[in-house]
């Protein structure tokens, strides 16, 4: 099994959206099972992936902050068939890192990758925009990092700030690398172009853009994954080949 945290402390920057559409890709395109994992006390992810299930199916106890406090997780399904996910609450937000005796074992979700390793192809992590304990335990369990990113000033400047937290955690988990920068909301700029072609020239690969589109707005209204609202759209297209690039892995990318 592969993990993958998809992470970025600038929110805004797509985490969420290409978790889901990441794992819808993975099971209707290449038939891979993905186990899901909401990081993030604001809940977008669990939401978005629960909220057509039955009541009794959505609910989010035995979630990760249960898995980080020492019990049994439970994982749950999600309306995508090869997807489940192991569910977010606001409690999360209690166990900021920066809290002494906050009681949690930031390895558990390394544990609980190993014990699950047979079930899944894949497990995303959708972070939060934050360094924060459930952060720190995503890197733990990662193999790699995928770093969506708007290409802007503010994601620039944000960006030394994140591979210095992530190379910190190679000291603790050395297999961790970053396997790419993801371009988000990306459209024709000569700003955009010069911003990608810095980041290649620092060394980082950058995966192919994915174009901005109102598409993608809209797949958070409907509650379902690009692939199933509007699979012609540009957006939908880019992720289908993000996906593609991801899946050779190897050494096309990851420093």
């Amino acid at each position: 099994m592969k993990v993958t945290a998809i992470m970025n402390l600038k929110g805004g920057t797509a985490k969420t959206v290409t978790a889901i559409n990441m794992a819808a890709i993975l099971w209707k395109g290449h038939s891979r099972r993905t186990l899901l994992v909401d990081a993030d006390s604001q809940c977008n992810l669990t939401e978005f992936m629960t909220g057509e299930l039955p009541p009794q199916e959505r609910k989010t106890r035995g979630g990760l902050y249960d898995t980080l406090m020492g019990k049994s997780p439970a994982l749950r399904p999600t309306a995508i068939p090869g997807a489940d996910i192991l569910p977010a609450t606001d409690e999360l937000m209690a166990l900021d890192i920066s809290q002494n005796g906050s009681g949690a074992d930031l390895k558990a979700l390394a544990e609980l990758r190993t014990e699950i390793s047979s079930m899944y192809d894949d497990m995303l992590i959708d972070c939060p925009p934050a360094f924060s304990a459930s952060s720190v335990a995503a890197l733990l369990a990662a193999d790699q990092v995928i770093i969506p990113m708007k290409l802007d000033a503010f994601g620039m400047r944000g960006m030394a700030n994140l591979l210095c937290q992530i190379s910190n955690m190679k000291s603790i988990n050395p297999k961790l690398k970053v396997a790419g920068i993801l371009p988000t909301m990306y459209y024709a700029s000569p700003k955009m172009e010069e911003a990608e072609q810095q980041l290649r020239d620092c060394g980082l690969p950058v995966y192919h853009h994915i174009r901005r589109s109102t598409m993608v707005d809209d797949m958070t209204f409907a509650q379902k994954p690009l692939i199933f609202t509007s699979p012609k759209s540009g957006a939908c297209r880019d992720y289908r080949a993000f996906v593609e690039e991801f899946l050779k892995g190897g050494e096309q990318h990851g420093v």
